[in-house]
């Protein structure tokens, strides 16, 4: 459902992972819903950062939940995949030697076939692995034209909350 992100400022580095993982959780009073995607794909170049998540990969505990959100909701058929294409507000200050530190990424989210500008800001910390990419925001469904059948108005949340965690090693 989401997607985002960004890394260091190098020029002629290029980043890769396609085992991203993307999480969101929709919490209510009345229910709590929670979906993990390990087949994200994202890159990164010259400040530039772009994903790419697989709809029908978000796994969820209970199976009928997860066949309605790729049925009825995320319509992932016809919407198989959500995007992000962007960059780094300030590639001037990013600064790959840095073992932790806090990035700003602008660009388009494509999501259910809406796209919307947005920032989102999140944390780069360089590992021996790679550069691991940490971010917590929230989407609101109504911004991508995600209807909610009246009936469970109550127990799916409007504004859901989305993890990113995802580490992209030098290619």
């Amino acid at each position: 459902m989401a997607l985002i992100f960004a890394i260091g400022h190098s020029f002629g580095q290029t980043f890769k992972t396609s085992t991203g993982e993307i999480s969101f959780i929709s919490k209510t009073d009345f229910e709590t819903f929670e979906a993990v995607n390990n087949q994200v794909t994202a890159a990164y170049a010259s400040g530039k950062v772009q994903f790419r998540v697989p709809i029908n990969a978000f796994i969820f505990e209970k199976k009928l939940m997860q066949t309605h959100f790729q049925e009825n909701y995320m319509e992932s058929s016809k919407y198989p995949n959500g995007s992000f294409k962007g960059a780094i507000v300030t590639p001037e200050d990013f600064n790959l030697s840095q073992t932790e530190q806090t990035v700003t990424v602008k660009g388009t989210f494509n999501i259910h076939g809406v796209e919307k500008e947005t920032e989102v800001a999140g944390t780069l910390q360089n590992t021996k692995e790679g550069v691991k990419l940490i971010a917590n925001f929230s989407i609101n469904l109504s911004d991508y034209e995600i209807g909610i059948p009246s009936n469970l108005i109550t127990k799916i949340s409007q504004v859901i909350d989305i993890k990113v965690n995802v580490l992209l090693t030098e290619k």
